[in-house]
């Protein structure tokens, strides 16, 4: 008696090579319109049916496996990236998110930068560093805060700038920082005191370092975001991790091991 040719291999062929984003070949085309034009009869429940009767009958019995999902567009994930401002939620979850490293990491770079002026002296190597990670708008802790953090990104931006500003309070207090104020001119080219220099890029740091940080520890959130919803890896599988389906959409049986000492029956 004939039997209705099964289209799970296909089916499978065409999943598998969906999820690596593969272009169907000719010969799977071929091969499933041959299957789908074919016109054998099976028996179901004792009468002849057709092929399609036969095809929905066994499909419907199966379960359909899950498909990956398509990736996005450059501008649907640039819009997706955006998220909406939950001070109340951020606030609640910020005892949280300063006890995670994308906060302790800042601050102690920033630290660091200050402290290596007085104790190395100004150089090549000191001046990047104390202008990246501290002085008036520390944009590479501000980088470092707002990419790594959980959420409130902006707000672990604030605190790590303010960080900043501490240290340098506390450096500038203790007595010379390093000759970096020896010859600080102001934007008309006068040549500033040691005090009201170190008082000018205080205020710098409170006023313009602050908001920059901020700004600058939610651009970094965003293009992380940006980035996660771009990726063309985001929708294929990870490898080593199994669903328990086969091709096919059938579940696999597990095997069950047999004790040594049982008896074979």
């Amino acid at each position: 008696m004939a039997r209705a040719k099964r289209t799970g291999r296909a089916d499978a062929r065409r999943r598998y090579r969906a999820s690596f984003a593969d272009p169907l070949e000719e010969g799977d085309l071929a091969s499933e319109e041959e299957v789908t034009s074919a016109g054998t009869t099976s028996v179901v429940g004792g009468l002849p049916v057709g092929p399609a009767v036969a095809r929905s009958g066994l499909t419907s019995s199966q379960p359909a496996a899950s498909t990956p999902s398509a990736r996005p567009s450059i501008t649907a994930a640039f819009r997706s990236s955006f998220r909406p401002l939950d001070l109340r939620g951020d606030l609640q979850a910020l005892p949280q998110i300063l006890r995670h490293w994308s906060f302790f990491v800042p601050v102690i770079l920033s630290g660091l930068a200050v402290a290596l002026v007085p104790l190395l002296g100004l150089n090549a190597m000191t001046s990047a560093f104390f202008q990246y990670f501290s002085f008036t708008a520390p944009l590479g802790s501000s980088f470092l805060a707002g990419f790594f953090a959980p959420r409130a990104s902006y707000l672990v931006g604030i605190l790590a700038a303010l960080a900043s500003v501490g240290f340098q309070f506390l450096a500038y207090s203790s007595g010379p920082f390093g000759g970096l104020f020896a010859d600080f001119k102001d934007a008309a080219g006068v040549t500033m005191t040691e005090a009201a220099a170190k008082e000018l890029v205080l205020t710098q740091a409170l006023t313009v370092g602050v908001p920059s940080a901020a700004l600058f520890a939610a651009a970094a959130a965003w293009y992380k975001r940006f980035l996660n919803r771009a990726s063309p890896n985001r929708s294929r599988p990870r490898p080593g991790t199994t669903t328990g389906r086969r091709p096919d959409g059938k579940v696999a049986k597990k095997v069950e091991k047999r004790p040594m000492l049982a008896r074979r029956r």
